[in-house]
């Protein structure tokens, strides 16, 4: 299998989150004073460089070939936010644009800025645990209904109200503790570097089991759903099954279930390395390519011949 050179990204988006609902009252208003606020049409475009905020409405990034119809990329919900990054519309290779699908309230602000505010702001990270007094409102609601129930001859957990403050409580990953990853690893990202550097990250925590190979260290990662992982690095968990795919078809990586196995560290920090490029897409192995893994040219960088 041919490996080609990595795409360039223009666009890099952040989603299963609620910007305007998930940050603490401080980092809210820290974010606001950097924020301009604008109304769009339905069927604007939007390309200057800059980090948006999806106050209201609904946006799609998508690609459009050079032959064939428009192919949607990603389509962005209120709450999300999504960022362009410099592009030279007459030396890109790809004509990638995003567009609101309806009509939209669009938070923007300057590259510069949201840059300099994630490193005021180091703490934040994904997924967002929602402010105390929101967790504490939904435990109360959720107690609330349940006592309602206990009261009630034949209980109804149907009721759209009843149904919604235990789910809150007990199924929204924002109130779960656990394994966070910090927003400055996604921002400015395309998603397979925000994989590779968080798979990076987690293999060089202490306690991994590794075992030194020819480029480096293999070792195995335990209890990592895709779900997990999805939430931790901002993408839809179809998106991040895609992308482990592609992971094992250049042989960077092996899952199953739950557990990642590192095959080549090298590799996988060298797409960590590589922010705004997306890894190229798989091709099928034919007869006539008969050429192994350590034949083939590397994925996004000449591999070293000292080992290192």
């Amino acid at each position: 299998m041919a490996v080609r050179e990595g795409t360039l990204e223009r666009f890099w988006c952040v989603k299963q989150i609620d910007i305007f609902r998930d940050l603490s009252e401080s980092d809210a208003n820290a974010l606001e004073r950097i924020t301009t606020f604008k109304q769009l049409k339905y069927g604007d475009t939007i390309s200057t460089e800059g980090v948006y905020l999806l106050k209201e409405g609904r946006v799609k990034i998508y690609e459009t070939p050079p032959e064939g119809e428009d192919v949607t990329l990603e389509v962005l919900e209120s709450g999300e936010m999504f960022g362009a990054v410099e592009w030279d519309e007459n030396e890109a290779s790809r004509k990638v644009t995003a567009e609101t699908l309806t009509e939209a309230v669009i938070g923007i602000i300057s590259a510069k800025n949201f840059q300099f505010f994630l490193k005021r702001k180091m703490h934040l990270a994904a997924p967002f645990k929602r402010p105390l007094h929101q967790r504490i409102r939904c435990a109360i609601n959720a107690v609330i209904c349940r006592l309602k129930v206990s009261e009630t001859s034949k209980p109804k957990l149907t009721s759209g109200k009843t149904t919604e403050a235990i789910n809150l409580l007990h199924t929204d990953p924002k109130s779960r503790g656990g394994m966070t990853n910090p927003f400055s690893n996604i921002a400015f990202r395309s998603p397979a570097s925000r994989l590779a550097l968080l798979l990076q990250n987690y293999a060089d925590a202490p306690n991994q089991n590794r075992k030194i190979v020819g480029h480096g260290a293999q070792c195995t990662l335990r209890k990592l759903s895709t779900k997990k992982i999805a939430q931790l690095i901002g993408c839809a968990v179809e998106n991040t099954e895609a992308l482990f795919n592609q992971f094992k078809a250049y042989k960077v990586l092996e899952k199953r279930y739950r557990r990642i196995r590192i095959l080549d560290p090298w590799q996988l920090k060298k797409i960590a390395n590589a922010r705004m490029v997306s890894l190229p897409p798989e091709t099928v192995k034919n007869q006539e390519n008969t050429e192994t893994y350590e034949q083939n040219e590397p994925l996004l960088a000449a591999r070293p011949t000292d080992g290192r």
